[in-house]
């Protein structure tokens, strides 16, 4: 599935290069990265409840779930 910037997403599967992310976390998607026959990335961030950053990483689609549309 391909996600758009400012989607929730949720962590379902762990990701050794970044390794605070737990499997259900959820962040917002910041940036799209397209890269070879339409493969893409997403530059994720998730944030504690008191607003301070618990992780900022890379994801492929397969490691992620969308948990609510951007509609903007």
């Amino acid at each position: 599935m391909a996600y758009s910037e400012y989607d929730v997403v949720k962590v379902t599967a762990s990701n050794p290069d970044v390794p605070e992310a737990e499997i259900g976390d959820t962040g917002a998607v910041l940036l799209v990265y397209e890269y070879g026959d339409s493969q893409r990335a997403y530059e994720v961030e998730c944030v504690l409840p008191d607003a301070t950053n618990k992780w900022l990483g890379t994801f492929e689609s397969n490691q992620l779930q969308l948990v609510c549309k951007y509609l903007n």
